[in-house]
């Protein structure tokens, strides 16, 4: 892992001193068991939570995935933390635990790293998001990307195709030059197409900005003082005991290492995808974000940076900055009881992270749905499902 992300470092322009060590299992312990708040102290009914983990087991039994694990709260407080059937399917599996179990956190990734580092950049003077990406990134010209500016990436209006094909057998620096280079499908600002090379090119402009790796820059002011222990791009190519898997055809070579083409092409680190989490580290996130930026006394970002970054903007359809947010009629994966103005993100793995502010609730939902196969597409629904039954359980 070290050697990789100073490989990284060195292709983006960028040192990497006192690169964060490699976050394997003999490295980078779980944390501690802790206490939870009870559902009633924020005005959530037990009982009715009970029906949200009930959904996740109904669709556990129908076989959708091996495992899963949910994390619910209010504001600052955590009121349910459940692990759900197991890593994988083989004898060497383990049972989900909400403080142990690592899953593939996908396009989660989009929003927990590289819009979380962009909101501290802008935070810190460091970016700014009007700024055109070619002031970051000069090689990123030609065919009309010297006009893409930071919000069209964080929109995804900017112009660039939704995927991309990234050749095997190119360095980390190759790959990311053959990104740049791909030009703009349509003229920037003239429609949204959700693209993970736009989120691939605002990580390496975000860098650019910082002057350091991005992992560092979360683990710094994000993951670090969050207690986020278990938060991690890389968690080893030799398989994660405590991952869970997420190709049941790959086996040991898909614990651990980042499902997602793109990001595996780019060295596991990468802005579309690549980070892995646990249940209880992304509940320390949104416990962070429904809470106005602090936890626990621990201030990450101002109230109206959060707010600034979770609205809707103007012809991006629902997309805010970075996030999105619910469609009209409840369709998606935010539900029909969630408020207007919540925000969140899905992962193509089946992971899941919504916040609703005028309620103060907010709901983890992490699942390894690709175990089986590709073609599962009940997650939606699920997510619904519980996003509505945590709602109806929640009192104004």
């Amino acid at each position: 892992m070290l050697s990789a992300v100073l490989t990284l470092a060195a292709s983006l322009g960028v040192s990497a001193p006192g690169a964060p060590a490699p976050a394997s299992d003999s490295l980078r312990l779980p944390a501690a068991r802790h206490a939870l708040a009870a559902p009633s102290s924020v005005g959530m009914s037990a009982t009715r939570l009970i029906r949200a983990e009930d959904a996740i087991y109904e669709e556990l039994q129908r076989g959708a995935f091996p495992g899963a694990a949910l994390a619910v709260g209010r504001r600052g407080e955590i009121v349910l933390e459940e692990g759900f059937g197991n890593t994988g399917r083989g004898w060497d599996s383990s049972p989900v635990d909400p403080d142990h179990t690592v899953f593939d956190l996908a396009s989660l990734t989009k929003v927990v790293g590289t819009t979380t580092a962009v909101m501290v950049l802008v935070e810190d003077g460091k970016l700014g998001l009007d700024d055109r990406v070619s002031s970051y990134l000069p090689e990123f010209t030609g065919n009309g990307k010297e006009f893409v500016t930071i919000r069209h990436l964080l929109t995804h209006t900017a112009g660039l195709r939704a995927g991309i094909d990234v050749p095997s057998g190119l360095s980390r620096a190759e790959a990311l030059r053959y990104v740049l280079r791909a030009p703009l499908a349509t003229y920037p600002g003239g429609r949204m197409e959700y693209s993970d090379v736009s989120a691939v090119v605002l990580y390496a402009a975000a860098e650019r900005a910082a002057g350091e790796p991005l992992y560092h820059l979360l683990d710094r002011r994000v993951y670090g003082p969050l207690g986020m222990t278990s938060t991690s791009y890389v968690f080893g190519t030799e398989g994660c005991a405590r991952c869970a898997g997420t190709s049941r055809a790959l086996g040991d070579a898909f614990r651990g290492r980042v499902h997602d083409p793109i990001a595996r092409r780019m060295g596991g680190i990468a802005g579309n995808a690549g980070l892995f989490s646990t249940g209880h580290d992304l509940a320390r996130f949104a416990a962070m974000l429904a809470n106005g930026g602090e936890l626990d006394g621990t201030r990450i970002f101002r109230a109206s940076t959060i707010r600034q970054f979770s609205m809707r903007q103007p012809g991006a359809g629902t997309r805010a900055l970075g996030w999105d947010t619910p469609p009209p009629g409840g369709g998606g994966a935010a539900g029909t009881r969630i408020s207007t103005i919540a925000f969140g993100h899905t992962g193509y793995t089946g992971t899941s992270l919504w916040i609703d502010p005028e309620r103060g609730t907010w709901v983890v939902l992490l699942t390894n749905r690709t175990y089986d196969t590709d073609q599962n597409n009940r997650m939606q629904t699920l997510r619904r499902t519980v996003h509505d039954r945590v709602a109806e359980a929640t009192s104004h």
